[in-house]
């Protein structure tokens, strides 16, 4: 297996497209689009096979699953500049240690959701929050522009990633 919650050896595109049920031509559409992950070039160079390191593949699959949903491309790589917030509360406030997939810790027992309503507002819930039971809103609506909370965010069209369940599939879990 690639990914333990101690080390990610780097997936090759076609065995991270495997595991995300995903074509390569999607990856490639994206990174030829400028939808690139840190630390990754657009493109390879002649000769080079592209690898995905843990970041770069989780960071990948939030982004083409959307894509895959109907998000246009620029706005799903903005969603998954968001999903990184999660790793503040999983590892930094030790609500679940062990979960912090875009460092190559894949493995939870807990729900982390990312949510976006509108295409303008992002929100985190899980049920990895000590004080309370069942999925919790733990960052309030925030707008992805202004970076603010907007207590006065009402979104009509949610549209949810599950976190815990695509850090699964990046283990080659295909229950997901």
């Amino acid at each position: 297996m690639a990914a333990t919650n101690d080390t990610f050896e780097p997936l090759k595109l076609s065995e991270f497209c495997d595991r995300i049920q995903v074509d390569e031509r999607e990856v490639r559409y994206a990174l030829a689009r400028g939808i690139v992950p840190k630390g990754m070039r657009k493109t390879p160079g002649r000769g080079h096979h592209r690898q995905f390191n843990a970041h770069q593949s989780f960071w990948m699959s939030i982004v083409l699953r959307l894509k895959a949903a109907g998000i246009k491309t620029p706005l799903a790589g903005e969603i998954a500049k968001w999903s990184e917030r999660a790793r503040g509360y999983a590892v930094n406030l030790n609500w679940d240690r062990d979960f912090s997939p875009f460092d190559g810790r894949l493995r939870t027992e807990h729900s982390w959701v990312l949510e976006v309503g509108d295409a303008r507002f992002v929100r985190i819930l899980t049920d990895a929050y000590p004080s309370a039971d069942g999925l919790t809103d733990v960052t309030k609506w925030v707008c992805m522009t202004t970076k603010n909370i907007d207590a006065c965010a009402n979104p009509i069209v949610v549209v949810a990633v599950n976190l815990s369940e695509l850090a699964k599939l990046l283990l080659g879990d295909r229950s997901v």
